[in-house]
């Protein structure tokens, strides 16, 4: 069912708009990202409250270190008195997966969609092709970390930082493995995402977050 809104979306940006499907699937992904926008931006909102209260997080931690329950319970206090969901920044990506998982399908078989490309091409890249393009794959690894770095709360765990530089490795190994259209959505997502980040952090988060006292 969504692949097949997919597919009927990049004919309309192909067909109607006359665009190359590399840029179809661009504008895809802006479009996805527009539709998305209210879940994003309760993301970063939820994302910046987490950093807010950090401070006094940590005081919570140390104070109850040995009495996990008692901690658990004044986190939580903390988390409703300012309004804080710390699973917020998971919803957008959650909904991210079914679409980019109906675009693999497309691009995997676009014939079985009535989409020809015979000649997907984008900047000299086969969209078809996957293990092809070691530059969009280090494209997507940095986009990736870029963005990571813009939202990930900062922390002493040692095995979150080490996480900031297995990830966008990680990432930048499957968008080589994966078709290059599925890459050119990625990395695309990911930039529109981190132009998002600074909008939204511009713009629509000031001082609505309570101070820490």
């Amino acid at each position: 069912m969504i692949s097949t809104i997919m597919a009927n979306i990049l004919t309309f940006f192909h067909d109607t708009l006359g665009v190359g499907w590399g840029m179809a699937i661009i504008l895809l992904t802006l479009l996805v990202k527009v539709v998305l926008f209210p879940f994003t931006l309760s993301q970063i909102r939820s994302m910046e409250g987490l950093k807010k209260i950090q401070p006094e997080m940590k005081k919570i931690q140390e104070k109850y270190k040995h009495n996990p329950e008692e901690q658990q319970r004044k986190v939580m206090e903390l988390y409703q008195k300012h309004k804080v969901n710390p699973f917020g920044g998971c919803l957008p990506l959650l909904l991210q997966l079914p679409i980019l998982f109906a675009l693999f399908n497309v691009l995997r078989v676009p014939e079985n969609y009535n989409l020809d490309f015979t000649n997907a091409y984008f900047l000299t890249m086969d969209l078809t092709k996957s293990h092809s393009y070691w530059l969009l794959a280090a494209i997507s690894g940095l986009t990736s970390y870029l963005q990571q770095k813009m939202t990930t709360v900062s922390t002493t765990d040692p095995s979150q930082s080490t996480l900031m530089y297995v990830m966008p490795v990680f990432m930048g190994y499957v968008t080589y493995t994966l078709k290059a259209g599925i890459g050119v959505y990625w990395v695309a997502s990911t930039v529109i995402g981190i132009v998002q980040q600074w909008i939204i952090t511009k713009f629509f988060i000031h001082e609505e977050q309570p101070e820490i006292k």
